[in-house]
């Protein structure tokens, strides 16, 4: 069972105008209490020379456009799938974990030869301190 302060969706996409970006959109359970149906918006930035599998730096926008946070994403290929991580970086405000720490895991797989969908779930530790910080 998942045990999640943040759940949601992303589709993934390597940019076809831009080298060594992938573009994001998004909804997650944090976006539709603020915005219902918003679609957000997030930019990776690594060598993507081999696809999806690889070490990014990943920033999301908000419901307003507004800058979200940043993170060290990390993707492997596994199977037919693919599994991912998210780790904080320095002065990610709203989230309460130390820099490296894990925030996020998630799984997906291919929607076409350029993009991915993904599952996505804030990590318990992470989750609890999120809750700790609203009490």
């Amino acid at each position: 069972m998942v045990n999640a302060a943040v759940i949601g969706v992303v589709e993934y996409a390597i940019s076809t105008n831009e080298k060594d970006v992938i573009e994001a959109r998004y909804l997650s359970t944090g976006s539709m209490t603020l915005d219902a149906g918003v679609i957000c918006r997030g930019r990776a930035i690594g060598d993507t020379s081999n696809g999806f599998p690889g070490d990014y730096v990943i920033s999301y926008y908000g419901v307003d456009g507004g800058h979200v946070g940043d993170f060290d994403w990390h993707i492997e290929s596994i199977k037919d799938g693919h599994r991912l991580t998210w780790r904080n970086r320095e002065g990610n405000a709203l989230i309460p974990v130390e820099p490296s720490g894990l925030v996020f895991e998630g799984f997906g797989f291919p929607n076409t030869d350029r993009s991915i969908v993904v599952a996505y779930w804030m990590v318990e530790s992470a989750s609890e301190a999120m809750i700790a910080r609203r009490e």
